[in-house]
């Protein structure tokens, strides 16, 4: 297992393009992005839920940018002033600002998305799930990108031990420090939309980073979300863990961060 997680961590640290900056952004108005290098590595778990599971290889075998945080209030707030995205939800009295934006469904995410395509001419979507946690676990394997236990200060969840964050709100992105791929809060904080379908484990998953539409026993109406919330337990915090929700739910726990693709 070592070798294995060696194996990853040495793929996923591959460089880009010689020279490529590896944050960026591509307007005033778009998010921060963080370029992930192609690699392999092992989707899923089989020490967690069953629908966590079973774990496959899955081959990444382009590069693509993702947002160094979740999607905040003030950047999808760009998008509602282009008339492009529906206002967004409540703040559930929270703020707005650098805290990410909640109550927005799936199509809310995707229209977001939309429109940083179009107002840069670069195909912007959500991640599949795949590229979520390729993502997320930075070339670990462990059950936490920082090691097997939760420990404390690491993310906002119900029992992440991170006061005064957790079983209470969102906190501002960034407040945590940058997991070791660089990027912020993949784990807690807000439960985040993916493209795919949902289909309740990974038994029949493709081993590629396509997201899984319709067939293969997929539930389309229902969406695939990653990453845990503020509201629920550390067992739903880890790079593995996934659940269903409808499609079109705007949930206080829900929010998304955009994949923008690299041209080869």
């Amino acid at each position: 297992m070592m070798e294995l997680i060696a194996i990853l961590a040495a793929l996923f640290a591959t460089p880009v393009h010689a020279g490529e900056p590896s944050r960026f952004r591509d307007c005033a108005d778009c998010p921060e992005l963080l370029v992930i290098a192609p690699g392999a590595f092992v989707l899923g778990s089989d020490s967690e839920r069953a629908a966590f599971g079973p774990a496959v290889s899955v081959d990444i075998p382009e590069p693509f940018a993702i947002s160094v945080t979740e999607t905040t209030f003030d950047q999808y707030q760009a998008c509602i002033d282009a008339g492009a995205c529906d206002g967004a939800g409540s703040d559930h009295g929270w703020g707005r600002g650098r805290r990410p934006v909640i109550n927005v469904s799936w199509d809310d995410a995707n229209a977001y998305a939309a429109w940083l395509s179009a107002a840069t001419g670069h195909r912007y979507r959500l991640p599949s799930e795949a590229e979520w946690e390729f993502a997320a676990r930075a070339g670990t394997q462990t059950r936490y990108p920082w090691g097997d236990a939760v420990g404390r200060g690491r993310a906002n969840c119900r029992t992440c031990g991170s006061p005064p964050w957790g079983g209470d709100r969102t906190a501002p992105v960034a407040s945590f420090p940058p997991e070791p791929s660089g990027l912020f809060d993949m784990l807690g904080n807000v439960s985040e939309w993916v493209a795919d379908c949902w289909v309740p484990t990974h038994a029949n998953h493709t081993g590629t980073n396509a997201a899984v539409e319709e067939g293969s026993n997929a539930d389309c109406a229902k969406r695939v979300v990653k990453g845990g919330d503020w509201y629920y337990v550390a067992a739903l915090a880890t790079p593995a863990a996934r659940q269903g929700n409808a499609a079109t739910v705007a949930s206080y726990t829900i929010g998304f961060r955009v994949l923008r693709e690299i041209a080869p």
